[in-house]
């Protein structure tokens, strides 16, 4: 058994007596003692310092302990081997993968929409009416005369449906012309202040686009990841940007990014944690800039210079 104490001084020797003193040992007993840390003196008498600090210790013999008695302990009860009963378990039918609610949903144009409407079903004053207005100004523009028109609105929304023959005049090339049509009837609907948005879809061809789309961000990126190197694509609209970046987002180890302005405006694919620039052409430059070269300025003719005359030379020259 170790009895210790601890005492602090201004010197070893002080901080020894007082762990002593502290201890309440005889004179007789074997003390040892350990420094723990000498005495610092302060910096200009008031910064810093430390007092000594001792250990002190004296090992004294372990007290013996009576020995309780021990109580015999009762005699463990035998018990009877009784037959285990098997439990039968019903088997848990398991969920099918397909089942999963995990799965993205599938997107509609159609979502959040009404029921759609004979376009002769909507007030002229109203916003939608004004849209069905000028697109039937269009469609005539166009020769496309025997088309069904009907209207399918939400709030501050309406979605155009047309059907009939020769829409693919309207539709254009990968959907140009359509988009365009569909801002000019835009900023009719909303001719006289607020924001109405105004989609226009044609069979169900914005859904086959969208699944176009997609099938290319992914064909693209596994291009992507098995050469490594980032793929450009054709300028896009915001519409169709926006589905290539949100079916990227599904792909593991690719990345996307918009470079370019205006019209000429693309999407770039790249491996995730790469160089997601654009890539470079064989003359250098890269897709989605362009650069403009500084007309350069005509050289100015040199002013004309009159022959010497023998006369400008000096009489006496130099003979070599």
């Amino acid at each position: 058994m170790i009895k210790e104490a601890r005492g602090f001084g201004g010197t070893i020797a002080e901080a020894k007596e007082k762990a002593i003193a502290e201890l309440n040992a005889s004179e007789e007993a074997d003390i040892q003692f350990e420094v723990i840390s000498t005495p610092k003196k302060k910096t200009l008498g008031l910064f810093g310092g430390r007092q000594a600090e001792v250990r002190v210790f004296i090992e004294l013999p372990d007290e013996k302990k009576p020995k309780a008695h021990k109580k015999s302990a009762p005699k463990a009860q035998k018990k009877e081997n009784k037959p285990a009963v098997q439990k039968t378990e019903t088997p848990k039918p398991q969920s099918k993968p397909e089942e999963s609610s995990a799965q993205p949903k599938k997107y509609d144009i159609h979502d959040g929409y009404g029921e759609a409407k004979d376009a002769s079903e909507i007030p002229a004053d109203s916003r939608a009416g004004k849209a069905v207005a000028y697109l039937n100004t269009i469609l005539t523009g166009l020769g496309c005369t025997e088309i069904k028109i009907k209207v399918a609105e939400k709030e501050n929304a309406a979605l155009i449906g047309l059907d009939g023959e020769g829409l693919g005049t309207v539709i254009g090339h990968r959907g140009e012309t359509l988009d365009s049509i569909q801002y000019l009837t835009g900023l009719a609907a909303n001719n006289g202040g607020g924001y109405y948005k105004v989609a226009i879809n044609i069979g169900n061809y914005r859904e086959k686009r969208e699944e176009a789309l997609k099938n290319l961000a992914k064909r693209v990126s596994a291009q992507v990841l098995k050469t490594g190197k980032s793929r450009s694509l054709e300028p896009m609209n915001p519409y169709e940007r926006r589905i290539i970046h949100t079916a990227v987002q599904e792909i593991d180890g690719v990345v996307s990014n918009s470079f370019g302005e205006g019209a000429s405006r693309r999407v770039v694919i790249a491996v995730e944690g790469g160089d997601i620039r654009p890539p470079r052409r064989e003359n250098g430059r890269r897709d989605g800039y362009s650069r403009k070269r500084t007309p350069q300025k005509p050289a100015e003719d040199a002013p004309a210079r009159e022959p010497k005359r023998d006369s400008d030379m000096p009489l006496y020259g130099k003979i070599n």
